[in-house]
């Protein structure tokens, strides 16, 4: 069946997005349009198309241009290029090496795999009608795809070899077993530096010299002065006027066309009694519950007393048990089931959903109904106003998009054709932007893209499916050192915060000489007036010690004669001095994830192989390259 499919799909062409082989699309940039046969390498004899390069190339430069917001220098462009050429000589090289080894891909895996591709199917099914169309639609030659899926198909034999091949040892698996339960006997004193820095007072040189070590801090954002024309849709909607015999007219136009959109359903009003079931142990003692309570209903208790008194359900307990009234949509199916099942003032139960088992009993009923003009007049006006404002939006953006191209440096001249009004946002910075387009990246990069600061309208810039602006910056201004006058509380701030850590790690070193000399930890914690955490042995992901102790505290050599005492500074800025009194192994490590150690080191070490195969297919390959064909 397979090779009757494929007979017929030779030929055709398609861009493909290939569901089980989208990675592969991924990794070598693919973009399978076609140009003049040429090649970026040779690589043991095998061409590299430089197309595929160039595109990918392309791709890469246009990420990087964005992250340097269009300062990309020849130099940066020239090592892009290089190293984008050099991956794929390298997967190549990897690729024919493969080959040269016997690694082999049949015709059969080549049209199984090609059977799974997601492009290929309709309603989760291989549709070869529908492949065929797909390719024909897009011109591009199934070869191109089984040669792509058939290289996939021999990258996962390479690594499924090296992983079916890397072992680690008994010993190795032993040593990270005896690693990841390791337990240490630590204490530790954390020293806030709040204190510290409370107490401490800069000079006027000391706040000179802080300024002037960290003008970074200091600095005033680079901006502009923003200037756009914005088109949108809901501000469009809401301009659009609407009177009620337009309404009127639209309400019954609507209501003849999709007659279903303006069914009320029926709804129903019931009360419940809940016993709610948390634990499956529980399950059997709750409905036990709920059938007695039911025979009290049923026998003709007052229900909405008995809710009160029974009832599980936080929301209704106090209310009776009343849920008002509701359509089938608004429960879950079961109780919905029920609920629509009922006589007015039946009782029924008990009946079992995720939540427990409910009694319930039917109030009233609400027949369907069609909804009158004034049940549906706020939704059609919004819907009447968006119809409207949806056709003016698509003529505007063409308009707007036309206007910045023929007026490319007057955007009041832009305005004046579109109808829509000039707005500007001064100090609009490059970090986060600013009015309502705060971090909104596609305005920011438009905003500081080289040609608007050189005083060119933007294109179309689309912040949204139902927002585009076109925007030009005016008064630039690049980032300046602020005056220190402006900044001095903040400094001062800043430098008394710093001392705060020196102080406090100051302190924690002494304390470590204090603890090394012979002190007790409750001596020294007193001393500093501070509350000292005895020493208890915990693991390396105990989450009760800060990070920083358990992070140097495992580092640390393990102690001989002596405990290791060592001061450390936290992430936080206070500073903590710590000891190591003992090492020991988790005495509840069963051993029991050995085997799952085994697998994740034989993995590590196959990733290693790989890496290390690849270079060495790399170093040994007959290339020739040819940069100048991805200019």
């Amino acid at each position: 069946m397979l090779q009757k499919i494929h007979d017929r799909l030779t030929g055709w062409v398609a861009y493909l997005i290939l569901g089980g082989v989208a990675a592969v699309f991924v990794l070598w940039g693919i973009n399978w349009t076609m140009r003049t046969p040429d090649y970026a390498a040779k690589v043991n004899g095998s061409e590299i198309p430089a197309n595929e390069v160039r595109d990918a190339y392309q791709r890469q430069l246009a990420q990087l241009d964005r992250q340097a917001n269009g300062n990309v220098d020849d130099a940066a462009r020239a090592a892009l290029k290089r190293k984008v050429l050099e991956q794929y000589v390298g997967q190549e090289a990897l690729i024919t090496r493969m080959h040269s080894l016997g690694y082999r891909v049949s015709s059969a895996d080549v049209l199984a795999a090609e059977s799974q591709i997601p492009a290929f199917q309709v309603g989760g099914k291989f549709d070869p009608q529908h492949a065929i169309a797909l390719l024909q639609a897009n011109g591009q030659s199934i070869d191109q795809v089984e040669a792509m899926i058939r290289r996939q198909i021999q990258l996962n034999q390479f690594g499924d070899a090296l992983n079916l091949s890397s072992f680690a040892t008994p010993a190795e698996v032993n040593r990270v077993e005896a690693l990841l339960h390791e337990q240490r006997d630590i204490g530790w004193i954390q020293i806030p530096a709040a204190p510290y820095a409370a107490s401490a007072t800069p000079t006027d040189q000391q706040v000179q010299a802080y300024y002037q070590a960290h003008p970074g801090a200091y600095m005033t954002p680079e901006t502009v002065d923003l200037r756009y024309i914005e088109l949108s849709l809901a501000k469009l909607a809401a301009a659009v006027p609407v009177g009620d015999a337009q309404l009127r007219a639209y309400y019954e136009d609507q209501k003849a066309k999709n007659p279903q959109d303006f069914v009320q359903p029926e709804e129903r009003r019931v009360s419940h009694i809940l016993i709610a079931v948390s634990n499956p142990k529980d399950d059997a003692a709750a409905k036990a519950k709920a059938e007695k309570i039911y025979r009290l209903a049923a026998g003709g208790a007052d229900f909405a007393a008995l809710a009160r008194k029974y009832s599980q359900d936080p929301g209704s307990a106090s209310q009776g048990g009343d849920l008002g009234w509701n359509d089938r949509k608004a429960w879950v199916k079961p109780f919905a089931d029920a609920a629509f099942g009922m006589k007015v003032g039946q009782i029924v139960g008990p009946i079992k959903t995720q939540f427990g088992y409910h009694i319930i009993k039917l109030v009233g009923i609400k027949p369907a109904s069609v909804k009158t003009f004034e049940q549906s007049q706020a939704q059609l006006a919004a819907e009447y106003r968006r119809a409207q404002a949806d056709k003016a939006f698509n003529h505007l953006e063409d308009k707007l998009a036309d206007a910045a191209l023929q007026n490319p440096t007057d955007i009041d001249a832009a305005a004046r054709k579109t109808g829509l009004p000039v707005q500007t946002i001064p100090g609009f910075t490059r970090q986060t932007g600013g009015g309502p387009f705060l971090n909104v990246k596609p305005v920011i990069d438009a905003a500081f893209s080289t040609d608007v600061l050189d005083g060119n309208l933007s294109s179309l810039v689309q912040v949204s499916k139902d927002d585009a602006i076109v925007v030009l910056s005016t008064n630039h201004q690049m980032p300046r050192l602020k005056p220190l006058a402006v900044v001095h509380d903040a400094v001062v701030a800043a430098w008394k915060q710093q001392r705060g850590t020196e102080l406090a790690l100051a302190a924690a070193q002494a304390a470590e000489k204090s603890l090394a000399a012979g002190q007790t930890w409750a001596e020294v914690a007193k001393s500093l007036k501070l509350t000292a955490q005895p020493p208890r042995f915990v693991a390396r992901q105990e989450p009760s010690v800060p990070i920083e102790i358990r992070r140097d505290a495992f580092d640390a050599p393990k102690p001989k004669l002596a405990p290791v005492y060592r001061a450390i500074t936290l992430h936080d800025g206070d500073a903590a001095v710590f000891g190591v009194d003992a090492v020991r192994q988790d005495p509840s490590a069963t051993g029991a994830d050995k085997p799952l150690i085994a697998r994740e080191l034989a993995a590590t070490y196959a990733g290693e192989e790989a890496q290390a195969y690849a270079a060495s297919a790399r170093a040994h390959a007959k290339v020739v390259l040819n940069p100048k064909a991805i200019d």
